[in-house]
């Protein structure tokens, strides 16, 4: 079928309005038409705050009810308006199948052989059990093709019958080219910014994530514990009074806890900080790393982070260290250095959400 580019029409799904989603879908609707249908009005476990600046540009839909547990959705609505303006539009992509509402959605469209594609974030072989796997490649194997950010990626897919043939690359962004830094800030604007939220003035490592058991913070707490740098943990979550107990019980000094923080506030505090450091046991991509980047932070990072075994060049604008090799993440935490924020920034140039609107236009017009 050969379609009129310039009136395309394609329909996304998404589960929440997560920020980095909705500035993609605002910039992405200045160069084609879409509609966005998100699942529910928020996760259960982000914040308020984590929505606070969100505006749509585009035309949105949230199904009404269903929402249950952090991110899913029993809700037929999906389904029903697929079944009824499916016709409407040139291409439906949906950016999850592991809720009921999409899984309800994604069976009727294979059902009555109505094409769609399948967006992913990142994601993670596990070892499934064999009904597991059979339904998770029901719904992945049946795409018509796959927008994918990186190869890491990739495996996860073609591990569910994707074929590698129909899988295409997009940038998976959260910010824009005008919030990477220009320049380092002067010492005279780390100064300023530091005494504003109280740290200390001395090399600080920073994570930004949230507090609970899978980003593996304790045993990133333990390895400072001893040493003169600064850990900073920003962030929110269940996990916050046993990071507050670990502290106080081993009597830490150098390791400061601070709430959560808006986008752009949190880079005001990254641009300050000296390195990014993340020991997540796991993460089917992971923003920060990005993040960080945009802020000239060289980024340490374990290998369970998908992002990060895309965008980290050992060495270069960083480390990948492995868990279960503390020498090796004591050996980053020692070596890594300033001359490598310039390379940081370069990475983070390449990941911008204008690059990640433009590339998912040429995907939707392939």
């Amino acid at each position: 079928m050969i379609y009129n580019v310039k009136n395309m029409k394609t329909l996304f799904v998404f589960n929440h309005p997560a920020p980095y989603k909705v500035h993609v879908y605002n910039e992405l609707t200045k160069i084609t038409d879409i509609q966005v249908i998100f699942e529910r009005i928020k996760a259960k476990d982000r914040p308020a705050s984590f929505y606070s600046e969100n505006h749509y540009d585009f035309p949105v839909f949230f199904l009404k009810h269903g929402s249950f547990d952090k991110e899913n959705s029993y809700s037929s609505a999906l389904r029903r308006y697929i079944k009824k303006h499916h016709k409407e539009y040139d291409l439906i992509v949906m950016n999850g199948y592991s809720t009921i509402a999409e899984m309800k959605a994604i069976h009727y469209m294979i059902k009555h052989k109505i094409p769609y594609v399948l967006q992913i974030n990142g994601g993670v072989i596990r070892k499934d059990k064999s009904w597991k796997k059979k339904l998770k490649t029901y719904y992945i194997s049946h795409a018509c093709k796959y927008f994918s950010p990186c190869e890491e990626a990739d495996k996860y897919l073609i591990y569910y019958g994707a074929k590698k043939e129909n899988i295409f690359h997009y940038p998976y962004a959260n910010y824009f080219e005008k919030e990477i830094i220009h320049s380092l800030p002067s010492k005279e604007e780390i100064k300023a910014i530091r005494e504003q939220y109280n740290l200390p003035n001395r090399k600080i490592f920073v994570n930004a994530s949230q507090f609970i058991e899978r980003k593996n913070n304790l045993q990133l707490m333990s390895l400072f514990k001893d040493r003169e740098e600064t850990l900073l943990l920003i962030g929110s979550g269940t996990e916050k009074e046993k990071y507050e107990r670990y502290i106080s019980d081993n009597n830490i000094k150098n390791v400061i806890l601070m709430n959560f923080l808006p986008k752009q506030e949190l880079f005001r505090v990254l641009k300050v900080c000296d390195y990014f450091i993340t020991l997540s046991e796991e993460d089917i991509f992971g923003h920060t790393t990005l993040e960080a980047m945009a802020n000239g932070l060289p980024v340490i990072s374990s290998n369970r982070v998908v992002s990060s075994l895309d965008i980290i060049k050992n060495g270069e604008n960083g480390y990948l260290v492995d868990l279960d090799n503390e020498k090796q993440i004591i050996d980053a935490i020692n070596n890594v250095n300033d001359n490598m924020k310039s390379h940081a920034l370069e990475t983070a140039h390449n990941n911008t959400i204008e690059k990640s609107a433009a590339r998912l236009k040429e995907l939707i017009e392939l």
